[in-house]
């Protein structure tokens, strides 16, 4: 069974037919309008059609009109008395009115939110797990404040003072040296004659060796 929809009869004034007959008379082409207003071609025809339900809520459809009817030069009047008589068969209806949007539609804008935010936190945790993993493997802090480099002596004992990390492990040729809770450490060390080498290094539990040199001649 066929169903039928009845269309709105367009009389010979109407707005739909003044547009086609300045189109035809100017032999233009619905696809070349619609190609140079930007608008798609169903929008047209549907303007000339006057058949307003299929054009965009709110504003859009309003302004595809307004852009075809001044594009071929229809008369203001004969478009102020269609919008009059449309409104008055569609009594509180308007064609152009904003429709009601969806609830999904107003959930769109926070997601982007929670997405934004989410990713954020992602980044931060991502950003202290590298510092604190880099803060784990690298070698300490190692500051040597005495013996100088290159140091020439005649005493056969020196005391070799230096600052760390607190948590790090210090030792001098391999020995192990307490330091305090600010990580200042000192030890004194026997020399022999000629040229002595002082390994100082430091480690924390899973780091890398931080290691110094110091070279000292005793004559």
């Amino acid at each position: 069974m066929v169903v039928f929809t009845p269309k709105r009869i367009i009389s010979e004034n109407s707005l739909g037919e003044e547009l086609r007959r300045i189109r035809n008379f100017r032999n233009l082409k619905i696809d070349d309008i619609a190609h140079k207003l930007n608008i798609r071609k169903e929008y047209l025809l549907a303007i000339e059609e006057e058949n307003l339900d299929s054009l965009p809520a709110g504003l859009y459809g309003k302004n595809f009109l307004k852009r075809y009817t001044a594009f071929l030069g229809v008369d203001q009047k004969l478009i102020n008395k269609f919008l009059q008589e449309t409104t008055k068969e569609q009594l509180q209806e308007n064609p152009f009115s904003q429709k009601i949007l969806k609830k999904s539609k107003f959930l769109i804008f926070p997601k982007i939110i929670r997405n934004l935010a989410i990713g954020f936190a992602v980044l931060i945790c991502f950003l202290y797990l590298l510092i604190y993993f880099k803060k784990i493997i690298l070698p300490p802090d190692l500051t040597i404040e005495q013996p100088d480099r290159n140091l020439i002596m005649k005493e056969s004992i020196i005391l070799v003072t230096g600052t760390t990390e607190k948590e790090a492990e210090v030792k001098i040729n391999g020995e192990l040296v307490l330091n305090n809770n600010n990580g200042y450490f000192s030890q004194l060390i026997n020399l022999k004659k000629g040229v002595n080498s002082l390994e100082i290094s430091a480690k924390k539990k899973y780091s890398r060796n931080n290691i110094i040199i110091r070279q000292i001649l005793v004559e």
